[in-house]
């Protein structure tokens, strides 16, 4: 057949696909309209324009699709375009698994992860024990693949539910970590996830060591009966472990500071008015016991809210490294159908007013340690010295007043 009949041809099959899909378009469009000003009618301003494309998609997408999976979509595209990363929508299910880690157990491998100023996943921290601080992953890595998924694009209430599953079955997570050139890849059976509230001893004769490892709603009762079972063993003074406790319950984070600190707020909230509340201590402190609070890069939330606390009341000296900084207060909010948000609804302050989001808190004596480099815990171990210049009166701290 010549090339030009056949172009012929095919021009004028174009030509009436386009005009079917005009003609189409037509009808199409006379339709949509009579949705779309059913749906003017019926909204108010501020969400029409959703019920408009929600009516739009309803009678007019080639497949038929679920308004459950519709509204879903909706309120997640809300919430993302808050370009929060601390803000989430939790399907019933996970919104279930959500609420499961406050109270101290969970499947899955036993890191905390959030988003940085990219938006990469970044850990938090490892929690000790997990099948992932065995593997060797570390703070600050750089999740770049979940399984053979790119984490581009995904934030991290997707990536948990990628992460979390089933104990027994696998995952493989794939890391960029600062200072190594080949990606690292960890292959993790997943486990119960039991995260403990504190841990203690008795170290070098008469110094007692504490370890919070997160702000749960048994954490400061946990806490105090540590405390108390140090100090009944004649301990002359405390180091107060808050490395890698990436936060938890903001009231928890007020009563453990109140353990040390008499009056006065422990943290000041701020909300989008500009309206400030103070969140005070509860009495009954302990004000004589001296105290040393370790941090570093994976402290972050509420265990920036005692450090920063203890800091500006000069409660405690703070050692080790720069915290996460973050500075903001998330709201769990039920929804009807059993699903739920996490909605950032406030900033937080320190005592004396400092904002510390994304900029972390300086610790009044700076000593890097990389556990797993450095053969001892120079942190630790600077820690101790410090707390023996507070009992022999050679370093003299105010006590909160």
């Amino acid at each position: 057949m010549d090339r030009k009949v056949l172009a012929a041809i095919g021009v004028a099959l174009a030509f009436l696909v386009v005009f079917a899909t005009f003609a189409g378009g037509m009808f199409l469009g006379k339709m949509l309209e009579q949705q779309r000003t059913a749906a003017y009618q019926e909204g108010l301003p501020s969400v029409q324009k959703v019920q408009e494309v929600f009516s739009i998609i309803d009678h007019a997408y080639v497949e038929e699709i679920s308004e459950k999976k519709l509204i879903n979509g909706a309120v997640e595209g809300m919430l993302e375009a808050l370009d929060d990363p601390y803000t989430h929508y939790f399907d019933k299910t996970h919104f279930d698994s959500f609420m499961e880690v406050t109270t101290g157990h969970f499947d899955g491998v036993g890191i905390v992860i959030s988003q940085n100023k990219e938006k990469e996943l970044v850990v938090i921290s490892p929690i000790d024990g997990t099948p992932a601080h065995k593997a060797g992953i570390k703070e600050n890595d750089i999740i770049t693949k979940i399984d053979d998924k790119e984490t581009k694009g995904i934030n991290s209430d997707e990536a948990v539910k990628l992460i979390r599953g089933k104990r027994g079955t696998k995952v493989k997570l794939t890391m960029r970590r600062e200072g190594t050139k080949k990606p690292l890849v960890f292959d993790l059976v997943r486990a119960q996830i039991n995260i403990p509230n504190v841990s203690s001893e008795k170290v070098d004769g008469d110094i007692g060591y504490l370890r919070l490892h997160q702000f749960n709603e048994q954490t400061q009762a946990d806490l105090k009966k540590h405390y108390e079972d140090l100090k009944s063993q004649k301990v002359r003074g405390v180091v107060f472990d808050l490395r890698n406790n990436p936060g938890g319950i903001l009231e928890q984070s007020v009563d453990v500071g109140s353990m040390w600190i008499k009056s006065g707020a422990i943290v000041k909230i701020k909300s989008r008015t500009g309206q400030i509340e103070s969140k005070n201590a509860n009495g009954g402190a302990d004000e004589t016991m001296p105290l040393v609070i370790l941090v570093n890069k994976g402290s972050a939330s509420a265990a920036e809210i005692v450090a920063g606390a203890m800091q500006d009341y000069k409660r405690a000296v703070i050692v080790g490294e720069t915290t996460f900084g973050k500075a903001s207060v998330q709201t769990v909010i039920d929804l009807s159908d059993g699903s739920g948000i996490l909605l950032t609804t406030d900033k937080y302050l320190t005592p004396k007013g400092r904002m510390i989001h994304k900029k972390g808190i300086k610790p009044d004596i700076i000593v890097k340690f990389d556990p797993h480099k450095d053969k001892e815990d120079v942190q630790l171990k600077k820690a101790k010295e410090v707390l023996r210049e507070l009992i022999s009166g050679k370093r003299v701290l105010k006590a909160a007043s």
